[in-house]
């Protein structure tokens, strides 16, 4: 018995070449299958490209226990040496603009090679980046800052290291930070939506690098910003971007607040009610005016009346599980078991739709805790391997500018992954919360749901069955003309 993509066939003895026949018929289903399974317009090149990054980030070492040492090379142009510190410094402290040149108490200055641009996104919202230039016809790479109060300078070590590596670098706010705020072009002309307006001003920043360079773009988000990474990818018709990759971003922005509520599962119609302070402190912290909003429903319910919707719609825009199955590029998410900020259950929820699509995959670990994981070295190699293996160029390199930590815990990602339950779409489906601010409203998530072309419920598959219907359809010819014969 031979077994091909699962099915068990007879051999047969040689009559009139049929032996021969049938192997070249079943061949070429398995090949019409394998090119069913990748999106339409995707050479099967990428999808090889794809495999090879993420084999190789996977054999990476890594270790939790990473110890920054030693200068960050990145900023070597810099008049004062800057420290390589935790990558958490760069969520907290590390953030923040203050009078420490060497980095190692708050954001160092930037390089003298990045300067300061302020661009136009939608709804006439003005938003402010640094940039780096080096050569038009580099790659280029868009770096994606989270729910951070001082936006792009939270993600200023990575924007320095892509540049260092040859890439042509922006990293912009999204509307309504720190930045815009205190330029005036924030609230209340613009206000935050946590996400629906913020992954238009990915695009937006995305598709003004684009026009700055003649080489292919990839983009690389944090947090709130890898969800509107993915966000900002499902909407991008004009092609700008030609790679992905994400850390820790929310599956769907209702169900991640949902997950941070007290009491567990509560209901806004039964007492005490619902309220979620963990998600409060970070609103207090981060939505402009600082200080003034202190609950998500507020925020939401502003918005929503500025822009002419309701804040329940505004959350059915913010489902990265569901919005990534409009992307043609590749895309790679990863996600750590002991994130404290984002409910790790988002990793299964991301797979769940990308189940059957060669060029998307999620991969969680461990330990890594929250978007910037703990050994800084194979953060910055995972994701420069990754933009040189699918947008190669001989003006990059693959150089991490941080130490390198070995030890008992240096062990290839691979060994420290989580085997997580691989859910099916409908059962994705069934984990999102209900609607935050009424509880008796069904989950906005579910308006952009497609269960029906789950992969354990028969619908990628089904791609692969269609390339062996060819080769049945082929095979049955071959008979009735013998037989005529």
């Amino acid at each position: 018995m031979i077994q091909i993509l699962g099915f068990e066939t007879a051999q047969r003895p040689d009559v009139k070449g049929f032996a021969m026949n049938r192997k070249v018929v079943l061949l070429a289903a398995a090949a019409a299958a394998t090119l069913l399974l990748v999106p339409q317009g995707v050479a099967a090149d990428t999808v090889s490209s794809f495999d090879a990054a993420v084999s190789q980030i996977e054999a990476l070492p890594y270790n939790a226990a990473y110890v920054p040492a030693g200068d960050d090379s990145a900023f070597s142009s810099n008049t004062v040496p800057v420290v390589n510190t935790p990558p958490a410094d760069d969520y907290t402290v590390g953030s923040i603009p203050g009078s420490d040149p060497s980095g190692a108490s708050d954001t160092p200055p930037w390089p003298a090679a990045f300067h300061s641009v302020t661009i136009t996104s939608t709804d006439g919202a003005q938003i402010q980046g640094m940039v780096d230039i080096q050569s038009s016809s580099a790659p280029a790479v868009l770096v994606v800052h989270g729910f951070n109060t001082h936006g792009y300078d939270s993600v200023i070590r990575w924007a320095a290291m892509l540049a260092t590596n040859g890439y042509d670098v922006a990293a912009f706010d999204q509307r309504d930070y720190y930045f815009e705020y205190q330029a005036s072009q924030g609230y209340p002309a613009q206000l935050q939506t946590f996400g629906w307006k913020e992954s238009q001003d990915v695009l937006s920043a995305g598709r003004w690098l684009k026009q700055q360079t003649s080489g292919p773009e990839g983009v690389v988000g944090f947090s709130e910003g890898a969800q509107n990474t993915v966000l900002a990818l499902s909407q991008d018709t004009t092609h700008t971007f030609s790679a992905g990759i994400t850390f820790s971003g929310p599956a769907d922005q209702d169900t991640q607040v949902y997950s941070t509520a007290q009491p567990a599962n509560c209901q806004t119609n039964v007492t005490p009610g619902c309220t979620y302070p963990a998600t409060d402190a970070l609103i207090t912290a981060v939505v402009e005016p600082a200080g003034m909003f202190d609950d998500p429903c507020t925020v939401l319910s502003d918005a929503a009346s500025l822009y002419g919707t309701t804040a329940y719609d505004i959350l059915t825009h913010e489902t990265a599980m569901h919005a990534q199955t409009s992307i043609t590029v590749p895309l790679l998410n990863f996600y750590a078991a002991d994130d404290s900020l984002v409910n790790p259950v988002a990793a299964q929820l991301m797979d769940s739709y990308e189940q059957g699509n060669p060029l998307q995959r999620t991969v969680e670990i461990q330990k890594g805790e929250h978007a910037y994981f703990y050994d800084r070295w194979w953060d910055q190699v995972a994701i420069l391997t990754y933009f040189s293996d699918l947008m190669p160029s001989s003006a990059t390199s693959v150089d991490a500018t941080v130490n390198q930590t070995t030890g008992v815990s240096d062990t290839a990602l691979s060994t420290q992954e989580v085997a997580y339950t691989r859910l099916s779409r409908s059962q994705a489906d069934a984990l999102l919360a209900p609607y935050i601010c009424d509880t008796t409203q069904a989950a906005p998530g579910l308006v952009t749901a497609q269960p029906q072309s789950s992969l354990p419920d028969g619908g990628p598959l089904t791609l692969a069955a269609a390339g062996l219907a060819v080769a049945a359809t082929a095979l049955s010819r071959s008979r009735l003309r013998r037989r005529r014969g």
